[in-house]
């Protein structure tokens, strides 16, 4: 067991020192060294879900400064840059359909976003307008795995399954697809914009 350990710990120790490439994310940036300080403006919504925008607009200034790379100030007049993020639409589609029933057992739910990182000078650091992310999640208490990840960090608990119609479990699981939208755009934003490719 001590040989197994030991062959181990030596083999990373090879992996670190050889250069091959592998950093942690967030500890660099593409952005230029004077880019310090980004203010990020509350998203504009062209969606119909109301109170999307405070959501993803809350994940992106989340992200954006939970590595140290940048800071998100609270002032435009204290960055060197601002992100701006535009919600352009959010389309629900079923993914999964009972045949014998003809109901929805899965949807997808897909957020498409633009972005653009500017100096506050003017300059384009970073623009993309076709952006995009999509979650899967369950329409139906018969397709609702209750011990996956997923449902365990949303609103609904797996003793409430019983009493909740398919209409409320579909809603249920949507707002939570909603939230790891956000959060999965804000990380795709970050990696797209400041985070170096390796």
């Amino acid at each position: 067991m001590q040989r197994i350990a030991h062959l181990i710990a030596v083999t990373l120790i090879t992996l670190m020192g050889s250069g091959c490439g592998y950093t942690l994310r967030g500890s660099g940036s593409v952005l230029p060294a004077d880019v310090k300080n980004i203010y990020v403006p509350r998203v504009e919504n062209g969606s119909t879900e109301l109170g999307l925008a405070d959501v993803v607009t809350d994940a992106l200034r989340d992200e954006f400064d939970s590595y140290g790379t940048v800071s998100v100030v609270e002032k435009q007049g204290d960055a060197d840059a601002i992100l701006k993020v535009q919600i352009l639409d959010v389309k629900n589609s079923t993914s999964t359909v009972n045949a014998a029933t003809n109901t929805s057992l899965q949807m997808d739910t897909t957020m498409f976003l633009a972005g653009e990182l500017r100096r506050t000078t003017g300059q384009i650091l970073w623009r993309e307008n076709n952006l995009k992310v999509t979650k899967e999640y369950a329409a139906n208490q018969s397709v609702v795995v209750t011990t996956s990840p997923d449902f365990a960090s949303g609103s609904i608990s797996a003793s409430d399954l019983a009493s909740l119609s398919s209409r409320d479990i579909s809603r249920g699981q949507e707002a939570q697809a909603l939230n790891d939208l956000a959060s999965n755009a804000a990380r795709m934003i970050y990696d797209k914009s400041v985070a170096p490719d390796f």
